[in-house]
């Protein structure tokens, strides 16, 4: 086998897709993964291929609005141009049916002929992973509800002052407290006591829109973050709320109350979240227990 062979079956034994470019960004040789993949994502080889002008292809892509393509095309004239030795840039190319995210490695051509070399390594399996840690990191293990860090990260965003709108919204807080959860737990065992909860979590959810959040703060204690709202809509929502979380729970063949308090807090923007988390709880403290006659 030649050096032109070797250098051919070399390439093309590269698992990741690369392109091998001269110095003004001309694409010299891709390998058979840059080929497939241009294939099975319903493109054509030759709009990629051997002699298009990769650094033009980004800089296309970029004027079309990808702020990817854009770092992509910055990146790989950094290295062209000798102000970088290499380059590396994570992004995102979901298809219809997948998320995918790749890693664009460029790095320069050693030698006489002076260029760089762009590969893009599928990533997805890392991402995934990272975006899995990240839930279960914001998420209760339990209800799958949000966590009280995400809980406070949401509240922090929804009472953060904008100064741009005219009339600022106010948000609205419920606290929730489940005080026969160590009943449960003693009469009907661990087992149950977490079919309540998540039957509680499941009830809570049905009842709140979209862009509220709700959280299990730990134990029998849950609360709801409901932006943009006023008054009356907060003390509707609370109404609805204790009425799904006042039926009765299926345990054992019997219908058993589990009693709920439900409290609630109307909040102006630039209130400290702790303070508003607090008056939340005050308020569940004073509130009737929420259960079926």
């Amino acid at each position: 086998m030649g050096s032109d062979g070797l250098a051919r079956a070399l390439l093309d034994a590269l698992p990741d897709s690369t392109a091998v470019l001269d110095h003004s960004g001309d694409i010299l040789a891709v390998n058979r993964a840059w080929q497939m993949f241009a294939v099975d994502n319903g493109g054509r080889t030759g709009a990629t291929g051997v002699g298009m002008n990769y650094l033009s292809l980004c800089e296309r892509a970029a004027a079309d609005g990808c702020a990817d393509a854009a770092d992509a095309a910055a990146g790989l004239r950094a290295v062209l141009y000798g102000a970088a030795v290499y380059r590396e840039l994570e992004y995102a190319c979901p298809s219809p049916a997948v998320d995918r995210w790749f890693l664009l490695r460029i790095t320069p051509l050693a030698g006489e002929k002076t260029g760089a070399v762009a590969s893009h390594v599928n990533i997805t399996r890392r991402k995934l992973a990272e975006r899995e840690l990240a839930c279960r990191a914001a998420t209760d293990p339990l209800t799958g509800l949000a966590n009280r860090g995400l809980l406070r990260i949401r509240l922090d965003s929804a009472l953060a002052r904008r100064p741009e709108l005219v009339a600022s919204p106010q948000v609205g807080v419920l606290y929730l407290a489940v005080d026969q959860l160590p009943v449960i737990n003693d009469s009907y065992g661990h087992d149950v006591a977490d079919e309540v909860l998540l039957t509680i979590g499941h009830r809570l959810r049905s009842e709140v829109r979209a862009q509220d959040t709700v959280a299990r703060l730990g134990g029998g204690a849950f609360a709801v973050v409901a932006p943009r709202l006023g008054a009356a809509t907060l003390d509707a929502l609370r109404c609805r709320v204790a009425a799904a979380l006042g039926q009765p729970h299926l345990i054992h063949g019997h219908l058993v109350p589990v009693p709920v308090r439900v409290g609630a807090h109307l909040a102006a923007q630039g209130d400290p979240a702790d303070h508003v988390l607090r008056q939340a709880e005050i308020a569940c403290g004073r509130a009737l227990i929420a259960q079926s006659g």
